[in-house]
């Protein structure tokens, strides 16, 4: 049985929340320096740079994943198969 593969939708999520992340981390830095804060963020600098980290290594490997899938199981424009077994 063949099935086309979606197209992956979890790339700009994650990498714009990972940067996001990394923006306001060095924000939050930057007026910490200063003596001052923003308001809304709780947690410490390092914190958010983890967070985007995480966010950016979980992102490449799913990338990855699919692009390894995809050259593996490449059985014509688009299609795939199911069966990891068949070949």
């Amino acid at each position: 049985m063949d099935k086309t593969t979606p197209p992956l939708f979890t790339a700009p999520v994650f990498l714009g929340t990972g940067f996001l992340l990394v923006g306001v981390a060095i924000i939050e830095k930057a007026l910490n320096i200063v003596g001052m804060s923003l308001p809304v963020v709780t947690v410490f600098p390092r914190q958010l740079l983890d967070w985007a980290l995480v966010l950016m290594i979980l992102e490449i490997a799913i990338t990855l994943r699919q692009i390894a899938y995809r050259l593996d199981s490449g059985r014509g424009l688009g299609q795939v198969d199911v069966d990891p077994r068949a070949n």
